[in-house]
Formats: C-alpha cells, structure tokens, sequence
C-alpha cells in the first residue's frame, strides 16, 4: 500500500492505494493538531475494512507528501514516521518528476501543481493544462515535450465567496450551489452566478490566450475541490478528474522508489 498525502489550505486529502484502488479520505487542514493525532487518524483509517484484511499498516509500502501549507509539511512527516519510519518522501521539484522545468524558480511552484502537472502529462501524453479549482485556481501547464512551461493563479470560489462578503456593507457570503440561470434575480443568485459563470468564463479566456502564445493546444484536465461544480459551466472540452494530485503523487512516488 501507499499513502498519498496532499496538504491544502483547506484540507488534508489522504489517498489509500490498495489492491483494490484508491480510497481517499478527507479532514480540515485547520486547526493544525500534533503528530501524534494525526498518527492517530491515520491508524484509523487503516483500520478500516475496506483496506482490507486488517493489516494495511503492517503491509504499507511508503508515503509520499505534497504541501503548500508550510507549518503542517513536518508535522505530517513526523505523523507517518510512526506508521513508516523510513520510507517517506516529501515533493520538491529537486526529486523525480518526469518534467523539466522551464519556469526561472520552480522552487515556488506549489507541490500540488507538480503533482498535477506529472499525472495529466503522463495520462495524455500530449500538452495539457491542468485548471485546479481548489482555495485559489490555477492553470497549470506542460508543453510537448514534458517541460513545464507555466500557468496563471487566481482566487478560488470560496475565496471569492469570502472576499464579497468581507469588502462590502451589503453582501453576505452565500451557500454555495449551482446557479439556475446567468441572469440572477435576487442577490444570492447574482453572487452564484458571478462564482459559477464568472470563474468559469475567466479560466476559459486564460487557457485561450496561453494557446496563441504558445501556438498549440491544449488537453485540459480539471480537478480540485470546486472542479465538479465548475466544470459544468465551461464550454471547451475537458476531462474531470478528481484525484489528480493524488495520481501524480503515486506517479512520482515509483519514480523514486528505486532512483
């Protein structure tokens, strides 16, 4: 077995590959608690039936972290040293990825997006763009031959949701759903359509002006959080994938395996 971990500004996504798949599971990135709870929840979770016969930590093959919240990447590395006390692996583009970087500093990439950017290119095989609508939304891309190239970053649905709320005297945050129409009859649905309609209308027009300056096309894969809900309001083909980041951990986790 081998536990992927992605660390997000809102949540901790746990991914379980078994013999029979994965199997994710999800808690709130915030409050940060101690290694030893975490060591906990993970137990936990490895107890649970679906892992199998009740010796899924024991038969654990390894870890592999992504994090863009700093304070919680070597509180979980020292949480999974509990379950497996050598084999563990922290994402950096210093380690084997599949890609080359043609970006000036890939050390600020966040690790989500190499994983994301690895899965989507190794699946395709082609130019990708990988719009992960999570806290904040990124385009992610890789050209033709495994080189990362760049992307673009915006505030995410909730963020927008919250921002509203936050910087005016007349707007409450709203539950989010999909809006009936573009044309909202009331505030919360004006603010609904504006999420939904308006983010999508914004990734769209990014990945049209990433196409003229790169001068090919690109696969878009769409993933995150939010990708379900959003994905419904884009007009270009695309393939929703939920747990890419979680795939593209796996991916690179063998690569190093034996490196």
């Amino acid at each position: 077995m081998l536990i992927a971990i992605d660390i997000g500004n809102s949540l901790i996504n746990i991914g379980f590959f078994t013999d029979k798949g994965l199997l994710v599971q999800k808690i709130e990135t915030h409050p940060i608690k101690t290694p030893e709870r975490y060591t906990s929840i993970l137990r936990d979770f490895l107890s649970d039936p679906e892992m199998g016969s009740g010796s899924a930590e024991k038969n654990t093959l390894g870890v592999i972290i992504s994090s863009v919240v700093t304070g919680h990447t070597e509180v979980l590395a020292e949480a999974c040293k509990g379950l497996m006390p050598e084999d563990l692996l922290i994402l950096s583009p210093e380690i084997k990825t599949g890609l080359v970087f043609d970006v000036p500093r890939p050390e600020e990439l966040g690790s989500d997006r190499i994983a994301n950017a690895v899965a989507a290119y190794e699946f395709y095989r082609r130019p990708v763009a990988v719009v992960d609508f999570g806290t904040a939304t990124t385009i992610s891309v890789v050209g033709k031959d495994a080189n990362y190239i760049g992307g673009a970053i915006m505030p995410g649905v909730r963020l927008m949701n919250e921002s509203l709320a936050k910087g005016t005297s007349k707007l409450s945050e709203i539950n989010l759903s999909l809006p009936g129409s573009a044309l909202g009859t009331d505030t919360p649905m004006c603010i609904q359509s504006g999420l939904s309609y308006g983010i999508a209308g914004a990734v769209e027009r990014l990945l049209q002006e990433m196409e003229k300056e790169v001068g090919f096309s690109l696969k878009v894969i769409v993933t995150g959080g939010y990708g379900g809900m959003v994905s419904r309001f884009l007009r270009r083909e695309h393939s929703l994938k939920p747990n890419l980041t979680l795939e593209g951990l796996k991916i690179i986790y063998m690569r190093n395996k034996d490196a």
